[in-house]
């Protein structure tokens, strides 16, 4: 190795031994923080008090609850049992109306489990609610088809 070689390489070393340690704390550094408290899934949301509509089936319950002045409504699903459909979403549709396009999404449901939707108290009305005239479809979006419907 020549005197010139010899000098290249060690001004090369001499590099290498500063970038190394230099890069891995500047990895180290870029690394971001994970969040201490934040869960993946949403926050439960509190049953208002007031039971104004009520109606069980062998698979589900479903009530509509609103608070003591009713200016707030609020739809109540509770899956007694795992759903056979994971895609499950539930609609909010005339009473003989069976076309999904002209129904309103209220919300999704997945698991066994209290799910509560809040309703547009501008939509019901105590005339309709004690009329009957309120339907909820359940539909599954991936097969496209009506699971079940419930009349209130």
């Amino acid at each position: 190795m020549t005197k010139s070689l010899r000098r290249r390489h060690l001004q090369i070393w001499s590099a290498w031994a500063v970038l190394f340690p230099a890069g891995i704390i500047i990895a180290w550094l870029s690394v971001p923080k994970q969040p201490v408290q934040k869960l993946l899934q949403p926050e439960e949301k509190i049953a208002l008090p007031v039971v104004l509509k009520k109606m069980e089936k062998e698979n589900f319950a479903v009530a509509i609850r609103s608070n003591a002045d009713t200016t707030q409504l609020q739809l109540e699903w509770i899956n007694k049992t795992v759903l056979t459909y994971p895609t499950a979403t539930v609609y909010l549709a005339d009473q003989n109306n069976n076309n999904i396009d002209k129904a309103r999404l209220t919300g999704r449901i997945e698991a066994r489990g209290a799910y509560y939707f809040p309703l547009d108290s501008k939509l019901f009305s105590h005339h309709a609610l004690e009329g009957g005239k309120v339907r909820f479809i359940l539909f599954d979006f991936i097969h496209q088809q009506i699971i079940d419907s419930v009349k209130l």
